[in-house]
């Protein structure tokens, strides 16, 4: 196949890729909308219609005055003639005003609508997914300019109809006087809808293919948003280095950018020079039709309007079609990201899990590797942890122990063995009822601009917060002490950019997210470096408290800390992405393995 034959396929799958759009999207607004996509519709196709109303009555108008002049005597049709004019005048004005309400009022709905289905289905993606990196183009692309363009999109089609019934009706008129001018016109035109479409493939492609530049933009100028990055490249004396940075990489994206609007430019002037030559011959022919006595003044002024409406008409179309066509290939970047299927396959009839009993963990010959990699993260990882058990996992940075948790928690799926709970593989359980008992704070925590308390309860949601159950939690987790040191104390909002907030330390920030992972109450607590931000005796107290959960209880810690380990029923020490060594505080340093030399080297630095 020949580059010009490949692409004239890319465009004629494109253009079919769009009709498939606007079909779609009518049928997602036509569900909830249908009365007012009736009347937007019915608006826009008498308002195609008053341009020819105006010009037509104006003529007839003309022509009756021509001809009260050579009789002298106004006849009786003048007076509705002129009631015709001012009517036709008026008639626009008032259409547009009821348009732009509605259009208005259609636009916020619009906005909503696909604003929260992309929200929503950013929610429903699993944590795989958003980990991909070959979906993470396609998740910027989506975040910077989805929604408006889909509201374009739909917004726009109601003007292509209305050009289309402009085109319809100019052309019966032109055509009517002589079908040769109708043709040259529509050749005239047809360069605008060619370049626009051109115009819009660009676009699009300098955006794909520049979607890891953009991304890295954005990434590197998130450091000029965040206090404590500032406070960093300032002391690092790195702000003008991360400056430069920036300007190359938006320099890089531009360039190509400004080389695609002045190919574009070039192309409009010859578009619009053919077209006004087009024009200028059509408006030449029929005044020597007028010098001929073949037409009227008035029928004159009416055919050189409709041929002005008529070449208007195919620009806005064609104009609009083009830009369709670009917008489509973004609307269908977000149709791909509202199909995208889940990377964990959940089980159409899962395992529901007993609310009130604490099920037992075993990792069974579980082996690992992240998606377009090969390095096996874990490898015949295998670890049972009963119910009721407090449970440590100590290891080097990298050898896995994240990994153990994002698979406890069916962020992904082994590769090999399996991961049973209660009995039943992970597999087969219901997801939801297995998150119910979970309570997880990670190394990557989320910090809530809320209020204190509000902050804490959305560790479980669905029920009505208890006051004095927060307070628990927040004692539990030794937040209690600086919040009630706040003006508002539990009332207290969170975060300096909100009115009367207050910024908490990144102490407090863990402390507030430990003491939400404790408000949850769950039945299994992981605790991946939960204490990594806060001072030594408050760790102590904490880890002191979870010796009182009840005994049913299971806790999986995580942590490089020894001292917060050592009281675990049970360590496990994972090195070349297996298990090597396992038992208890005393026993582990009996074995004088990895552990013992891990713990004596960390001991060595506190003396």
């Amino acid at each position: 196949m020949g580059k010009e034959e490949k692409k004239e396929k890319i465009s004629f799958l494109a253009i079919e890729q769009m009709i498939e759009n606007t079909i779609r999207l009518l049928k997602v607004v036509w569900i909830e909308k249908k009365k007012m996509m009736i009347v937007l519709f019915s608006i826009f196709i008498v308002i195609s219609a008053t341009p020819f109303l105006k010009s037509g009555s104006n003529g007839l108008l003309i022509n009756e005055l021509v001809n009260v002049t050579k009789s002298g005597e106004p006849s009786s049709s003048l007076f509705w003639l002129i009631a015709l004019v001012i009517s036709s005048n008026l008639l626009p004005s008032f259409l547009y005003t009821i348009e732009g309400y509605i259009n208005k009022v259609f636009w916020f709905f619009l906005e909503e609508k696909f604003e929260f289905m992309i929200i929503e289905k950013k929610g429903q993606i699993d944590v795989a997914t958003h980990e991909s990196p070959n979906r993470n183009d396609l998740f910027s692309k989506i975040n910077e300019g989805g929604t408006w363009r889909l509201r374009n999109f739909i917004d726009r089609q109601f003007y292509i109809i209305q050009g289309l019934i402009e085109v319809i009706i100019a052309s019966i008129i032109i055509m009517s006087f002589n079908w040769w001018v109708f043709l040259i016109v529509l050749i005239g035109s047809i360069p605008d809808f060619v370049i626009e479409m051109q115009y819009g493939k660009e676009v699009w492609s300098i955006q794909d293919s520049k979607a890891e530049t953009k991304r890295r933009y954005w990434d590197i100028r998130g450091h000029f948003s965040r206090v404590s990055s500032i406070v960093e490249l300032k002391l690092f004396q790195n702000a003008n280095h991360f400056l430069k940075i920036i300007k190359e990489l938006f320099q890089n994206f531009r360039q190509e950018e400004k080389k695609n609007e002045q190919k574009m430019l070039r192309k409009e002037i010859f578009a619009m020079l053919l077209a006004q030559s087009v024009m200028t011959f059509a408006i030449v022919w029929f005044i020597f039709e007028v010098v001929n006595g073949k037409i009227q003044i008035g029928t004159f002024t009416f055919v050189i309007a409709s041929i002005g409406t008529l070449r208007n008409a195919f620009s806005g179309l064609f104009r609009n079609m083009g830009r369709q066509y670009q917008d489509s290939l973004f609307v269908t970047d977000v149709f791909k990201f509202l199909d995208i299927k889940p990377e964990i396959e959940k089980p159409k009839m899962g395992i529901i899990l007993d609310k009130n009993k604490t099920p037992e963990i075993i990792f069974e010959n579980v082996t690992f590797s992240y998606p377009n990699t090969k390095k096996k993260v874990l490898k015949n990882f295998s670890v049972k942890i009963p119910a009721g058990s407090k449970m440590a996992i100590v290891g080097v940075n990298g050898a896995g122990k994240t990994t153990f948790v994002k698979l406890l928690c069916r962020f992904y799926d082994p590769d090999e063995g399996r991961i049973l709970i209660g009995g039943y593989n992970l597999k087969d359980i219901d997801l939801e009822s297995w998150y119910y008992q979970l309570g997880a704070i990670f190394q990557d925590y989320s910090n809530y601009h809320f209020l204190v308390k509000e902050s804490i309860a959305i560790g479980r949601v669905g029920k009505e917060s208890d006051i004095e159950k927060v307070k628990e939690a927040a004692k539990s987790s030794e937040a209690d002490i600086f919040i009630e040191e706040w003006e508002k104390n539990y009332e207290q909002m969170l975060g300096k950019e909100f009115s009367d907030g207050v910024q908490p330390s990144i102490g407090q920030w863990q402390k507030l997210a430990l003491a939400r992972t404790f408000y949850r109450d769950p039945r299994i607590l992981i605790l991946d470096e939960p204490t990594s931000s806060i001072d030594a005796e408050a760790e102590a107290k904490i880890f002191e408290k979870l010796e009182f959960l009840p005994k049913d209880r299971t806790v999986i810690l995580i942590s490089h800390r020894f001292s917060t380990v050592r009281h675990a029923d049970k360590i496990i020490v994972i090195k070349s992405n297996t298990v090597t060594e396992s038992g208890s505080h005393e026993e582990l340093l009996f074995l004088n393995g990895t552990y013992a030399k891990l713990f004596k080297l960390q001991a060595k630095g506190y003396k």
